[in-house]
């Protein structure tokens, strides 16, 4: 039983090597986006997106050159 003790924390001990040199091997993350970026909301359709996707008069992406609701 002694065996197997040891063997199994051999074995968790080379899994924890393992993942601690793949971790520090990885090249860094330079492009990851913000976590948060203010929203604004859609002029015409009110969905709320990112404030640089609004254009001056605050249309979406979807709707720019739409006209306001009728």
């Amino acid at each position: 039983m002694g065996r197997l003790l040891q063997l199994l924390l051999l074995v968790a001990l080379a899994l924890i090597v393992w993942r601690l040199v793949r971790k520090a091997l990885a090249p860094p993350r330079d492009g990851e986006p913000p976590r948060f970026e203010p929203t604004g909301r859609c002029a015409v359709c009110g969905t709320h997106v990112p404030r640089g996707e609004l254009d001056a008069a605050g249309h979406c992406p979807r709707c720019r050159g739409a006209k306001g609701p009728s």
